[in-house]
């Protein structure tokens, strides 16, 4: 692969940034790149013989683009970790709604409600 600038071979691939760039090139099989000699940042479709487009195991904070702080912060335990514990909160508040009868249970199950 050659830099669309200075037609340099020193070229190395570069981070994706953010979720939109993330999903969006992988969608399309394209990754981006960056020159050595002239710095240029640009965007090219990965070959299959390309090595650093091997399949690779992809967590959920390489899918939202984040990366620093954020990377180390969100780590894939602690966002499925959070996303169970919001659901499980709204369950037993479910729960308990019914159980204290601020919710009637009809309006939960259509064939309650036809009766």
């Amino acid at each position: 692969m050659k830099c669309p600038s200075c037609f340099s071979e020193d070229v190395r691939r570069s981070r994706r940034r953010g979720p939109k760039e993330g999903t969006a090139l992988r969608l399309k099989h394209q990754a981006p790149f960056r020159c050595q000699e002239c710095g240029l940042r640009f965007i090219e479709k990965v070959e299959d013989g390309d090595p650093s487009a091997a399949p690779r195991r992809l967590s959920i904070a390489d899918y939202l683009g984040l990366r620093g702080w954020a990377r180390r912060a969100f780590s894939d335990h602690m966002i499925l970790g959070t996303l169970v514990t919001v659901l499980l909160a709204l369950l037993i508040g479910l729960f308990f709604a019914v159980a204290l009868g601020w919710i009637e249970p009809r309006f939960l199950l259509p064939e309650a409600a036809s009766r």
